[in-house]
């Protein structure tokens, strides 16, 4: 992986994680630490990216109340407030949003036709 700060290729990968479970990297170069999330939006969240990605998608996706989402995965074991959730709908759903179009893109034409029946 590449150094974030210095972008040095020469990175080694430490032992230790993460709480959430993330790789941490050592760059030589500039003697800094690093994980897998540095440099990423998704830097500083405390709970792991794919379940912040699935609230947001549930959220966006099924039109369930702030509340109600985190009340979801409080029964799964996630604890965390609405609150949490209505700030990675605004950091995340953008993104979400530009990934489903570049997935989606191509797959229709330009025109197309309904049958007379």
């Amino acid at each position: 992986m590449n150094c974030p700060h210095c972008a040095a290729t020469m990175t080694k990968k430490r032992a230790k994680k993460t709480k959430p479970g993330y790789a941490i990297f050592f760059c030589p170069n500039c003697q800094c630490l690093f994980n897998e999330r540095t440099g990423t939006p998704f830097n500083y969240l405390e709970f792991p990216t794919d379940i912040v990605l699935l609230a947001v998608l549930w959220r966006l996706r099924y039109k369930l109340s702030l509340r109600d989402v985190a009340e979801m995965f409080l029964e799964r074991g996630f604890a965390f407030t609405h609150e949490a959730i209505r700030d990675w709908e605004e950091r995340f759903a953008p993104l979400i949003a530009d990934q489903l179009r570049i997935k989606r893109h191509g797959q229709a034409g330009r025109s197309w036709y309904v049958d007379g029946n």
